[in-house]
């Protein structure tokens, strides 16, 4: 599903108008621009919370630290630092991961999705995850940010109890 698709999905629910995703620059509008910001939080919930995204990179330590920017995506934790096919001793750390040596790594780790640039870009889930549960996510954002506290949490406690049943249906645990 694209950005615009979401936050159509989420507007429909906070009834409100999506004739504003239509705009020139859509993105710059103050409540489309939230609304994206929103999307942001839901879907980084989403894999922090619910359905971890699981990525494997062969990266390169230099002054035994392979620093977060050689991700291609912004790590949430690491899983296992291997080197020539043996598990090797790590620190994670905020900007880094220390490691014993110089040289090349396999890094397994959980990570942060891709930030969709544009309306029309692809939003990222581990999974495929259904248009309605991550509205709802956005729209308990939405709705906490601009004071409707009320409706926020109905609307966080239905996008919980999908994200639970997506959880239990897909059979994912987490570690």
């Amino acid at each position: 599903m694209t950005l615009k698709q979401l936050l159509s999905a989420a507007l429909t629910y906070l009834d409100l108008s999506d004739a504003v995703l239509d705009e020139q620059d859509a993105l710059e509008v103050g409540q489309v621009k939230l609304l994206s910001k929103c999307a942001e939080f839901a879907l980084d919930e989403t894999a922090a919370e619910y359905l971890p995204i699981v990525r494997s990179e062969k990266l390169s330590a230099s002054g035994k630290k392979i620093d977060n920017s050689l991700f291609s995506l912004q790590p949430l934790r690491v899983k296992k630092v291997c080197r020539e096919g043996k598990m090797r001793k790590y620190i994670q750390r905020a900007d880094c991961v220390e490691v014993e040596e110089d040289g090349e790594y396999e890094v397994e780790y959980t990570a942060l999705p891709a930030r969709a640039q544009t309306l029309g870009s692809e939003v990222m889930t581990a999974l495929p995850v259904p248009e309605k549960s991550l509205a709802l996510g956005v729209c308990a954002h939405y709705a906490a940010v601009t004071g409707r506290y009320e409706q926020s949490r109905v609307f966080r406690q239905m996008f919980s109890e999908d994200m639970r049943a997506l959880m239990r249906k897909s059979g994912v645990m987490w570690q």
